[in-house]
Parts: C-alpha cells; structure tokens; sequence
C-alpha cells in the first residue's frame, strides 16, 4: 500500500502539471508556444524565469511524500476505532473498511493537492505579471528604436533634397550657358549658309554654260543621226541586191530538186532488187523441191535394185528405170532455166552497177562545174577585199583626224567636270559642319532628357520612401494593437518585431542603393560637362575650319574668273573644230557609204559562197549515199555469184550421180541379158552378189553426198 501511494501521486502529479491551467489556457497553440520558448531561451532573463519555474515544480515533488505520510498516519487512528464495531458484524466490516479507508485516502490527497496548487498558482502568476513588464519595456524599447530610426531617415531625405537642389541649380547654369554657345553657333552657322548661297549662284552660273557645251554636243550628235538615217538607205539598197541573190536560191533548190529525183531513182532499183532477191528465194525453194525428188528418186532406185534380184520383175522393173529417166531429164532441163534466170539476175545487177557508176560520175562533174563557180566566186571576193581595204586605209587617217579633235573635247570636258567636283568638295565641307552642329545639339538635347530622367527619379525615391513611412507606421499601429488585444500571445508579437526588424534592414539597403544611384547620376553629371567642354572645344575648331573656308573660297573665285576667260577662247576654238569636224563628218559619210557598198558586196559573195558550200555538202553527202548503196549492192552480187557457184556444184555432183545411176542400170541390163542364159546359173549368182555388193557401196556414197548437200541448203 505503501509503496503503491509513493509512486501513485507522483504519477498523478506529473499528470496535473502537464494539464495546469496555464497549459489549457495554451493549448489552442502549442507549437507556437514550443517555438516562442526556444526564442525566448536564447535570452538572459528569461533563463532566470524558466529556472524559477523548474524549482517551484520539483519542490511540490518534494512535498508530495510528506503528505503521504500525514495521510497513513490518519488511516491509523481511524482503524483503532473501528475495530470494536468489525467484531461484531464481521462481514459488514469487512465491506466497509475498505471503502472507508479509501474515501479518506482520496480526501486528503485532494486537499493536499489543494494546498500545493494555490501555492503554484501563485508563484507561475507572479512570473506572468514579470514577463508581461518585461515585454512591455521590450516595446517601449523598440518604438525608442523606431523613433531614432525614422528620425534619421528624415535627414537622410533632407539632405539628399539639399545636394538634389544643389545639382539642379548647377545644371541649370550650365545649359543657360550651353544655350548662349549655342545661339553663337547658329549665328556663324547662318554666316557660313549665306556664303555658301553665294557659291550656290555662281554654281548655277557654271552649270548654265556647261548645259550650253551639252546643246552643242546634242547638236553634233543630230549630225550623227543623220548619218545613221543615210546609212539605213543605204542598207535598203542592199536588200534590193539581196534580191538578185534570190535566183541564185532558186537555182540551188533546182538542184535540189534533181538530187532528190535521183534518191527517188535509187528507191525504185532497191525496190526491184528487193524483187529479185525474192525471186532468187523462190529459187531456192524450188532447187530444193528437185533436190527432195532426186532424193526420192534414188530411194526408189534402190527399191528397184532390191527388184532386180527377183527374175519376175525385172521386165517393171525396166519400165520404171524408163520412168526414171524421163524425169531425170526433165529435172536437168528444170535446172538449166534455173541457171538460165541466175544469169539474168546477174546481168541485172551489172547493169545497175554500170548504171550507178555513171549517175556518180555525172555528179563528179557537176561537182567540179560547182567547184569552179566557187573559185571564180572566191577570186571576187578577194578583188572586193583588196579595194577595201584600200578604202579602208583612207578611213583610218580620217578616223586618227576624228579622234585628235575628240581627244581636245574630252581634255576640255575634263576641266569642266574638276572645277564641278572642287566646288562639290567644298559642298560637302559645309555640309558636314552643319551636320556637326546639329550633333551638338542633338547631345544637348539628350543632356536636357537626362535632366528630366534624374527629376523622375527623384520623385520616384521620394515615393519610395513615403511608403516606407506609411508601412513602418501601418506596422507599428497593428503592434500595438496586438500588445493591447493580444497580451497572452507575446511570442507572435516578437514574431512580427523579427519581420518588421527585417523590413527595417530592406529599406536600409534601399538607402544605400539610393545613395549608390545618387553616386552613379553624379558621375553622369560629370562625364555630361566633359561633352558640353569637348562641344566647345569642336565649336571652336569648326570656327577655325569656316575661316580656312572663307578663304579657299575667294581662290575659288579668282580662278572661276580665269577660267572664264579660257572658256572664252575655248569656245572660240570650239567653233572652228566644229566647222572643220562638219567636213570631217560629210568626207566621213562619203567613205562610210562606199565602205558599207563594198561590205555589202563582200557580204553577198560571202553568203553566195556559204550556199555553194552548203549545196556542195548536201551533193557530196548524196554521193556517199549513193557510194554505199553501190558497194551493198556489190557485196549483194557477190553473195549471189557465191551462191551461184555453189549451185554449179551442187548440179556437177548431181550429174555425177546421175551417171552413176545410169552406169548402175546398164549393168543390170547386162546381168539381166546373162541371166536369160540357163548355163551360166553360177556365174549369175555370184554377179548379183556383186552387184549387190556395189549398190550397196554406192547407196552409201550416195548417203554420204546428199548430207553435206544438205547442210549446204540451209
């Protein structure tokens, strides 16, 4: 039991320390609180709050035992009374002492923890009253801070107003003072205008006689045209003599014509060679259509051998070899109109040769008649050569005569075009110091902008910086609303001092950036009064350039005057080379009419010539068609004597083998006559055996011959 109440109040202890009221009272935030302590840990008399603290909580641990004791020694008396009424209802007594000792028990650890409470109480709402005077003076603390902070911010602006107000009226001086060099530049400005109005008159003045030299070139150049207009006559006239060429034209399309009447001619002898070379074909087939019965003929020859051996037939037999021969006749007298028509083919073909060989040589001669022409045509040509270039020996000296006076012209338009590009050059002069002082103007208008810019600035800072102000105030307005409202919740007060420390530290560094930037138009303000010295210096060369200007310009003028006078007696001399360049120009006509005569001339032979060339070409290549239709024809011919010579042999050995047949049949009339006589019955045999014998060697001989004849065919 004991042991059970040491350790069950320290339990319980601990539990109520945990739920205290201060601990319900912030509960609704308790991670809050964690973080605000730990803060707060960081600070010397808050440590000294947070021990007391801990010595008042482990003290009341202390005390608990005590009342421990106090309590047990009260269950004691209160058993020593009861003991008599526990004897004599034993069973009641036995219920009842148990609940009474434990309602008694419970009563004195509430009044102890009554006790121990209030003494708690006590202590943690002393330690509230000092943390809330101890935060109260933290704020206080912060508004002095805030005060002095605001207070030296309204310096600072003042005297960034001041040092503003400053470079203002500095600037100011120097743009009134810009401002006067300026309007003394536009003064020399318009001095230097109003000279170079005067250059511009006399500018005017020149241009004026140099459009009159350019009326007089116009006038030379209508000369020229006129010139041109002849020429076209004349080239009329050439196209009339171009029409003379026409008929020559004609005369080659005759010519043509002809050439082509005899290609048409080749046409119809290949067309009939085509014919015969069909009819030589049909030849063949029917040469071979002999070769077929010769072949057929034989077999039955060796039919009619094979009868000859039996008594009975020999008398058909004999019939048959009749037969026999007058077909072999008719066969020979077949192939004799066939050698008859290759002959005539033969001749044929020669006499196309002949025939073609005379169309060749008639064309050689025209040929040669042409080439003759062409000769005659060339020697023309050269006679026509040699005059013009005797003419154009006279051109020559005339054109060099023609040249020499332009030479002059251009040497005095060359004058003309460098005293333009001198007055241009010192054009430009003028116009590059007008470019130069509207550049300086130009930068004193990008000064005045930067003026304004640093003006906006200006009062872009001083807008920062009210409402830096208004927040700083707006801040401190809602601190202190959260110090009357909020007492309980200090920690998120410092929480908001820690933002608005920050805040502070933000517009501090916007402080130093505003002085960088006021550093930064500073340098600007300087390098802008360094230009504004470089513009004066620049202004003072240019005064020094429009005097050296001023100058040049009266040389230019006493030589304008001289040269007007040499203008005077160029003009002179321009008269008499026109009058004598007029009598250049009509010589000139004169020769360029013969000369384009000529060339026309020389151009007609020419083209005469190209055309016999062209006809020449065309005649020539007909030739050599002709050439190798002839030599086709040849190798044609020759084929056909080949064949024919193959032919010739083919009959030669068919005649061979018409003799032997016959040679055969007169032995075997003989054999037959021998076999008629009854005592040579021996003999007979052994002759037929023979006999046999040789028709057999010959039917081989005959096999042998009509192979190769064969092969030949095909």
């Amino acid at each position: 039991m004991n042991s059970c109440f040491q350790h069950s109040p320290f339990c319980y202890s601990h539990s109520t320390a945990q739920y205290s009221p201060f601990s319900l009272r912030n509960a609704h935030a308790p991670r809050k609180n964690r973080t605000v302590m730990a803060c707060l840990g960081q600070q010397s008399p808050k440590d000294k709050i947070y021990c007391a603290r801990r010595a008042i909580f482990f003290m009341g641990f202390g005390v608990i035992p005590a009342l421990n004791l106090w309590a047990n020694g009260i269950e004691d008396l209160t058993a020593e009374n009861t003991e008599q009424a526990v004897q004599d209802q034993k069973q009641k007594g036995k219920q009842s002492v148990p609940e009474s000792s434990s309602g008694n028990s419970v009563f004195s650890f509430l009044n102890g923890l009554g006790f121990l409470g209030s003494g708690v109480l006590a202590a943690l709402y002393a330690l509230t009253k000092k943390e809330k005077d101890s935060a109260n003076a933290a704020i206080e603390s912060m508004r002095i801070e805030l005060k002095e902070k605001n207070a030296a911010v309204t310096s600072l602006e003042k005297k960034i107003e001041e040092e503003l107000s400053y470079e203002k009226e500095v600037r100011k001086k120097m743009l009134a003072k810009s401002n006067e060099e300026h309007l003394a530049l536009l003064s020399q400005l318009n001095l230097a205008n109003d000279t170079i109005k005067s250059i511009g008159h006399e500018l005017q003045e020149q241009r004026k006689l140099a459009e009159e030299l350019t009326f007089q070139v116009d006038d030379h150049e209508t000369s020229l045209r006129g010139a041109r207009v002849e020429k076209t006559e004349l080239q009329q006239q050439l196209n009339e003599k171009l029409g003379s060429l026409s008929a020559l034209h004609e005369r080659v399309d005759f010519l043509s014509s002809e050439v082509n009447d005899k290609e048409n001619k080749l046409r119809d002898l290949n067309s009939k060679f085509s014919e015969k070379e069909r009819e030589l074909d049909e030849l063949r087939s029917v040469y071979l259509q002999s070769e077929d019965r010769v072949i057929n003929l034989n077999s039955e020859i060796g039919k009619l051998k094979d009868a000859v051996s039996e008594n009975k037939e020999v008398e058909s037999k004999d019939v048959l070899i009749d037969k026999l021969n007058a077909e072999l006749t008719f066969s020979i007298t077949e192939k004799n109109k066939m050698k008859e028509e290759v002959n005539a083919v033969i001749d044929e073909c020669n006499n196309f040769k002949s025939s073609a060989e005379k169309k060749s040589a008639l064309g050689a001669v025209i040929l040669e008649e042409k080439e003759d022409k062409i000769r005659e045509v060339e020697e023309q040509i050269k006679f026509a050569l040699d005059e013009a270039k005797e003419n154009e020996g006279l051109i020559s000296d005339l054109t060099e005569e023609k040249n020499e006076l332009k030479e002059m012209l251009d040497i005095e338009l060359r004058n003309a075009r460098k005293l333009e590009q001198e007055i241009k050059i010192a054009r430009d002069a003028f116009e590059k110091s007008r470019n130069e002082a509207f550049e300086f103007s130009e930068e004193l208008k990008q000064s005045r902008n930067l003026c304004s810019q640093l003006e906006k600035e200006d009062s872009k800072v001083r807008a920062e910086l009210s409402e830096a102000k208004e927040l700083l105030e707006k801040n401190i307005f809602e601190a202190k609303q959260e110090a009357e409202n909020l007492k309980n919740e200090l920690r998120s007060v410092m929480e908001l001092l820690d933002k608005s420390s920050e805040e502070l530290r933000i517009t501090s560094q916007e402080l130093f950036d505003l002085v960088q930037k006021r550093d930064i138009l500073e340098n600007d303000f300087i390098d802008a009064r360094e230009k504004a010295e470089n513009a004066i210096f620049n202004l003072n060369e240019e005064k020094k350039i429009v005097f050296t200007l001023n100058q040049e310009l009266k040389i230019l003028e006493n030589q304008i005057s001289k040269e007007r006078e040499l203008r005077k007696s160029l003009e002179s001399d321009l008269d008499e080379a026109s009058k004598s360049l007029e009598e250049m120009n009509r010589n000139a006509l004169i020769l360029s009419r013969e000369l384009e005569f000529a060339n026309s001339r020389v151009s007609g032979l020419e083209e005469e010539k190209d055309a016999m060339l062209n006809a020449l070409e065309g005649q020539k290549r007909y030739s050599r068609e002709a050439r190798e239709n002839l030599e086709d024809a040849h190798d044609l011919v020759m084929s056909l004597g080949n064949e024919r010579k193959s032919l010739e042999t083919r009959g030669n050995q068919l005649e061979d083998e018409l003799a032997s047949a016959k040679g055969e049949i007169l032995r075997l009339r003989s054999g037959n006559n021998s076999s008629k006589t009854s005592d040579n019955v021996g003999i007979q045999e052994k002759i037929d055996g023979e006999g046999e014998d040789g028709v057999r060697k010959r039917k081989v001989r005959q096999m042998r011959k009509v192979k190769p004849k064969q092969e030949d065919g095909p």
